[in-house]
């Protein structure tokens, strides 16, 4: 009898709340979900709540709240964003709660913000016009005062510019970094060294010794964020990715690396407040972060900084109070102090309502990129960029970047090469390999850029260590200023920015003692340029006692002129000995020239090759003539570029073999080869000239 009334009452119960049809035991399992839910929604375990979410959802389609919540936890989770559609569109289906119940597992329709977000997941999914309408719907239902209402209006702004932007799509060839660099778990904040031969990355991946399993985000359920860098090896070829040693077990990501790759920008969590570090690189290690002062980090949030080349300015990420909203870019300069100086908001012309980020500033100082939900952004964040006018002294109206590098979703964390032709950027994309993927695209166009880029490498002979104390010392031989640059002890590789219209001298020092000069001259009228240097065109040796010396005539030569031009002419020159012809040019000068050639066929569209072939006149019966053995060295020289264009991805169809050349030089011969075999050896080569 008492059973028979406890389970009318059950009856009873689920008919008042709208359960009819489940057991009791199913009304109180749904409740203790539900509840179980919430209070990881209210925790900020964005990835476990969505797994009971999702189930509830799935075994209630009709009810609009589980529905609502299963949607908004997969827009919170941040994977996968375009899937919350289907349940926002089904939550619609139950109505609209006129006085919503948020904390109760017996309410069965979904919230007026349901409309804002339904709009949001139409927008991700590039359906404008129901975004729009959706947006409107909110607008015209919500509350005048609801929170949400300016986000519905950037929202209704946001999805027209998407609609106009598409319309002019801009043709920059994307291509993603591939399997070395991206992974199924997400890489962002791309930060490329200016020589492009080293990136820097954040991965959420497990690390390679497979310390940080166990350590989750509890919002993405993603592993924690480390560093990486991975270096291009002398093909050009992206390597296995290195962990870097300054990571900690919770959050440490990429922001920017100074100009000559010597100092590291990073950002850590402290306890809830984002700040800004600095690390150097001393030899192959980096030293323990500081966190930067001055008038940068503050008790508030610091996420992102860009510092000029010359050290001078940088530019950063705060939402410090009295901002114009949001997050805002800001500026300091140095002190003669050494210190920064306190910090400058970028005003309205750059920061807006809402947020902006992940600032850049161009090698010359003339171009600053970021992101923003402002100005005409067609979803989430955009990339754009603003060109510096002297005249005014202030930052030009920002220019949106375009469709499709720009999505409607977050775009984010852009830079570029020093040139600007070439730029580095996280994204979304179909066909990646997952959720964020680290991508190149290629920006053609000309642009007015004045400075040069001094590239160097320091060569050593069987493979010794570059010693620790060696340093490249530029000087401008009109105002005496000086920098001192280190070579990567990697693999010798140093860089330098320098301005037109002066001559300068380089100085190779090692414990004081200067090995080595040159000079060379960057005329005014000149743009965008690169001069190669490799210590003077010969190999540093480094002797068992410590001592160092220049190697001096058979080596090869690497000569890149410093003539104007906005891409200079790659040249390479190869010396043999008696009878040498099929020789492998597998060789670090000559992999270097194969880059400069790939530089130049990505900039002007096609590469015009010169190859003289020469022999002397010491006679050779192995080819029976001189003449045939300078042809063979042409021939030779024409098959080995062909060869590592093909493993260095250059469309072999862009390099033009304009002039093929052979001959013969030197004195008549008079039987002293052994004597005077000096005399014939500067006429054996193969001289190679890319333009």
């Amino acid at each position: 009898m008492i059973s028979n009334i406890f389970n009318l009452c059950a009856l009873l119960f689920a008919a008042c709340f709208g359960v009819v049809g489940m057991g009791y035991a199913q009304i109180e399992g749904f409740s203790n979900r539900f509840d179980e839910a919430l209070k990881l929604s209210e925790e900020n375990e964005q990835q476990l709540a969505f797994g009971v979410w999702q189930s509830l959802a799935s075994e209630n389609p009709e009810n609009g709240n589980v529905n609502y919540r299963a949607g908004l936890a997969q827009l919170s989770s941040g994977k996968n964003k375009t899937a919350a559609l289907p349940y926002f569109q089904r939550a619609l289906g139950s109505g609209i709660a006129s006085n919503f119940d948020r904390f109760s597992s017996r309410e069965e329709k979904a919230p007026i913000e349901l409309l804002y977000y339904l709009g949001y997941a139409y927008h991700l999914n590039y359906k404008l016009q129901e975004a729009e309408d959706s947006y409107t719907e909110f607008l015209e239902k919500a509350p005048r005062r609801h929170h949400m209402r300016p986000r519905a209006q950037l929202g209704i702004e946001q999805a027209r510019n998407a609609a106009e932007l598409m319309k002019e799509p801009v043709d920059y060839p994307i291509e993603n970094l591939g399997a070395v660099i991206n992974t199924e778990f997400p890489e962002f904040c791309p930060v490329v060294s200016i020589d492009e031969n080293a990136l820097f990355f954040t991965s959420s991946r497990i690390r390679p010794d497979s310390s940080n399993i166990g350590r989750r985000d509890r919002i993405t359920g993603d592993y924690f964020n480390d560093i990486y860098v991975s270096y291009k090896d002398r093909k050009g070829n992206w390597q296995e990715p290195e962990l870097l040693e300054l990571n900690e077990i919770d959050h440490t990501a990429t922001i920017s690396v100074s100009a000559d790759g010597q100092t590291l920008y990073i950002y850590r969590d402290d306890n809830g407040v984002g700040n800004i570090y600095e690390s150097r690189i001393v030899g192959e290690n980096w030293t323990d972060p500081v966190k930067m002062g001055g008038g940068i980090n503050t008790e508030n949030w610091e996420n992102h900084i860009a510092v000029s080349v010359d050290g001078e300015k940088a530019y950063f990420v705060s939402d410090r109070p009295k901002g114009l909203g949001g997050r805002d870019i800001y500026r300091v300069r140095k002190l003669p102090t050494g210190e920064w100086s306190k910090a400058q908001n970028l005003g309205p012309n750059i920061n807006t309502p809402y947020d902006e980020d992940a600032v850049f500033i161009s090698p010359d100082g003339n171009t600053l990129y970021f992101s923003s939900e402002g100005h005409n952004s067609m979803g989430g964040f955009d990339i754009f960029y603003s060109e510096y006018e002297e005249e005014n002294d202030a930052w030009g109206p920002p220019v949106n970047i375009g469709y499709p590098i720009n999505t409607v979703d977050d775009d984010v964390f852009f830079v570029t090469s020093a040139d600007q032709r070439r730029a580095y950027f996280s994204s979304i994309r179909e066909g990646g390999f997952g959720e964020k993927d680290i991508y190149i695209v290629r920006l053609p166009g000309e642009r007015d850029i004045r400075l040069a880029l001094l590239l160097g490498k320091i060569l050593t002979s069987d493979n010794k260590e570059i010693p620790t104390d060696l340093s490249i010392n530029v000087i401008n031989q009109q105002t005496k200023e000086s920098s001192v640059h280190r070579p990567r002890l990697r693999d010798g590789s140093f860089v330098a920015i320098l301005p037109p219209c002066h001559d300068y001298l380089i100085e190779y020092a090692m414990s004081g003692l200067v090995l080595a000069t040159d000079t060379f001259s960057i005329d005014c009228e000149s743009a965008y340029q690169e001069i190669y240097k490799d210590l003077l065109l010969n190999p540093l040796k480094i002797e068992p006692d410590g001592s160092a010396r220049i190697l001096r005539g058979e080596e090869a030569e690497l000569l890149v002129t410093a003539s104007g031009g906005d891409m200079q002419p790659a040249k390479f020159k190869r010396y043999f000995g008696y009878n040498e012809n099929i020789v492998d040019l597998e060789e670090e000068i000559f992999i270097q020239f194969m880059n400069q050639t790939k530089k130049i066929v990505e900039q002007k569209g096609e590469a015009k090759i010169s190859i003289t072939g020469s022999a002397s006149t010491v006679p050779t019966r192995t080819y029976g003539s001189n003449e045939k053995l300078a042809k063979l060295r042409t021939d030779n020289a024409v098959q080995r570029i062909k060869k590592y264009a093909a493993e260095m991805d250059i469309d072999v169809s862009k390099l033009v073999f304009e002039s093929l050349n052979s001959e013969v030089g030197g004195p008549a011969y008079r039987g002293d080869f052994r004597s005077g075999k000096e005399n014939y050896k500067q006429y054996q080569y193969v001289d190679i000239t890319a333009r």
